[in-house]
């Protein structure tokens, strides 16, 4: 029973690389194909020819009546007046935004001129009210100081001079 175990074993060993190797030889010529077809592909490739730019050209024949130059002519004409509107439109355009953008500047600098005199003149309220107490205090300080040196010369001149009434 071993023994037949064992072959069975072997025999679906040699079965499963069999197969594996055939998977592989498998994959192997098809990856090797898709390969040599891009290879192939980019091989074949060449630049494509330049067209003649002269073929597309429009040529006036020298020798063209009065009316082919009236029609071209008008068509010049035609096309001057559509870049002519375009170019008024476009100026119009950039006119409109110029004149918002000045309006909405104006506007941005009168409410900061307003603000601004609105903490100047608060400002300057409170420094004239700190310069009148300031004087105030000086004028108070001057005052106290002429009395007291007027007191002391006064006891000065009492203490030189005793005699005097």
């Amino acid at each position: 029973m071993a023994k037949k175990t064992s072959k069975i074993l072997i025999l679906a060993a040699a079965v499963g690389a069999a197969a594996a190797g055939i998977s592989y030889f498998t994959k192997y010529r098809s990856f090797s194909k898709e390969l040599d077809e891009d290879f192939h592909d980019f091989e074949d490739d060449e630049e494509p020819p330049v067209p003649d730019s002269t073929m597309n050209r429009n040529y006036v024949s020298l020798h063209a009546d009065k009316d082919e130059f009236l029609v071209a002519a008008g068509d010049v004409l035609n096309a001057v007046k559509d870049a002519a509107g375009a170019a008024k439109n476009v100026v119009m355009d950039a006119a409109a935004i110029v004149t918002d953008t000045a309006k909405d500047a104006m506007n941005a600098a009168v409410d900061t001129a307003a603000a601004a005199r609105a903490n100047f003149t608060g400002a300057a309220e409170d420094t004239a009210d700190k310069a009148e107490d300031v004087t105030e205090n000086l004028k108070e300080a001057v005052t106290e100081a002429a009395e007291n040196t007027a007191t002391i010369t006064m006891e000065d001149d009492e203490s030189d001079h005793p005699e005097l009434p």
